[in-house]
């Protein structure tokens, strides 16, 4: 769900999917040792590639062609420092900047506390207040690009090594209609199948071999209730979790909630009516839900984690938050890929993107891209940096290379993988379905427009779906559609 403010590990949306305003790997302090003075060629781009440049998010070209001079002295405001509430991460941060200016002697950097927020956003716009560079989640981009309201950075990153390597996957969500670039993932995501492989092996099923059905996600549901102690399935219904993952499930099945401009609600559609049929099935058919149905984020993932859940529907990045934070045994943790239907279209997914404001000069966005990439893809890019930063998450007693989906293309991940090998703590043999399928599945943004209330709109209709064995399931969902559409035509 646009990961919003009831989401605990995501900022600015969710149930909260697409926000999550955060280090890829998680909750990590950046930590860097002395540079090598000449890194691989996946940095430096400003001063490879700027032969000419389009101005803002306007596309005029104010230059009139003329080369950018990268060395001209240029003063570039970026958000996302964190607050004094969090001193370790900030004074990281600050050291970041330093190292920043010390390689390049003409871009001042003043770093501002700055973070997405949705109430506060158009503010930051309309007052001339947006910094340089900050980050917003995938669900804004379409939004913002559509408005001229983020710097056009395509004619700058011609020729980056580093946009060049980037997954085309995540590229995909900044790239307009006409081949266009507004902005720089910097951490992605997908919604997944979240499975116990404890579990399942307790109930006779293969943990290497997790379903890649709905009919076989509906099996293993059964095998596992009737063998364990544990329901087989699972799903959230509170707090706008039941509405995010019934348009995850919906995307699978084969249609998406809102019309792509986010005018017109979607909500009554076949594919959503056969995910709730599947939700009655399951439980009122095999009794593999279990008999709590009113569970929030928390209720939920506490449960997976102390194995009393078999499978449920997350965001496969899940690890971390599963291991570290909530204790499960990593050999434990399952991901596998969101099962497909022959209609389907994909998996939600979302992340963080880094954008230039769109009044910047062509110097601020050549300047801003080179922040973009020290800050965000130095650890892909120098092996000295990315072995110190694995070291960190290991003093730090955080997860190195869990699964998720990665920013970068297939061979600089599998470069960077082979850089701190020594250094991995996580399972991957556990989760190849999932790695070796991530970039063939293809990424589905949340809805656009008011994601949050269509969302808060789904959840007592799951939740009637699951309570009531009679629910009128057309009746609900053409209930929910026009309270959706209301919402839509006030803007």
């Amino acid at each position: 769900m646009g990961r919003a403010g009831a989401w605990p590990r995501w900022g600015a949306h969710r149930p909260l999917t697409g926000s999550k305003l955060s280090n890829p790997e998680g909750v990590s302090t950046m930590r860097r040792t002395t540079r090598r003075a000449a890194p691989l060629a996946l940095l430096g781009v400003a001063a490879v590639f700027l032969s000419a440049c389009s101005g803002g998010g306007s596309g005029d070209d104010p230059t009139d062609g003329a080369p950018v001079d990268t060395d001209a002295p240029v003063t570039i405001s970026v958000g996302g420092m964190p607050t004094t509430e969090n001193p370790e991460q900030r004074a990281d941060f600050e050291r970041q900047v330093e190292d920043f200016s010390a390689e390049h002697d003409n871009i001042t950097v003043e770093a501002e506390e700055t973070q997405w927020e949705a109430d506060t956003f158009q503010a930051l716009l309309a007052g001339g207040t947006m910094p340089t560079v900050m980050q917003v989640p995938f669900t804004e981009i379409g939004a913002l690009i559509e408005r001229g309201q983020v710097a056009d950075v395509t004619d700058q990153i011609t020729g980056s090594t580093v946009l060049e390597q980037l997954n085309p996957t995540v590229m995909d969500v900044v790239t307009d209609a006409d081949g266009r670039i507004y902005g720089v993932p910097i951490a992605a995501y997908t919604m997944g199948l979240l499975y116990n492989r404890a579990l399942f092996e307790q109930a006779g099923l293969d943990p290497d071999a997790p379903p890649q059905t709905w009919d076989e996600v509906r099996s293993a549901a059964q095998t596992i209730d009737e063998a364990t102690d544990a329901q087989g399935f699972g799903t959230m219904t509170l707090d706008n979790t039941g509405g995010w993952i019934l348009s995850t499930m919906s995307y699978a099945f084969g249609s998406t909630m809102q019309s792509d401009d986010g005018t017109t609600a979607t909500l009554d559609n076949p594919a959503t009516t056969e995910v709730l049929e599947f939700y009655r099935s399951l439980r009122w058919e095999d009794n593999s839900m279990g008999s709590n149905f009113l569970l929030n984020y928390d209720d939920a993932v506490n449960a997976f984690a102390a194995g009393q859940m078999g499978m449920f529907v997350q965001g496969a990045d899940n690890y971390s938050n599963m291991v570290v934070n909530r204790g499960m045994d990593p050999q434990d943790f399952g991901v596998a890929p969101l099962p497909q239907t022959d209609d389907g279209l994909g998996t939600l997914g979302g992340g963080t993107i880094s954008i230039i404001n769109p009044t910047a000069t062509p110097e601020e966005i050549a300047a801003g891209l080179e922040w973009i990439e020290f800050k965000s893809f130095l650890q892909y890019t120098d092996e000295e940096v990315a072995v110190a930063n694995a070291e960190a998450r290991i003093a730090d007693g955080l997860a190195v290379a869990a699964p998720g989906l990665p920013v970068v293309n297939e061979e600089v991940n599998e470069q960077y993988l082979g850089w701190i090998d020594s250094l991995i703590n996580v399972p991957r043999e556990n989760f190849e379905l999932y790695l070796s399928t991530v970039e063939e599945i293809p990424l589905i943004p949340e809805p656009a427009v008011k994601a949050q209330e269509l969302y808060a709109t789904l959840d007592p209709v799951v939740q009637a779906v699951l309570t009531r064995e009679d629910a009128d399931i057309p009746q609900l969902l053409g209930d929910a559609q026009n309270t959706i559409q209301a919402a839509l035509d006030v803007g």
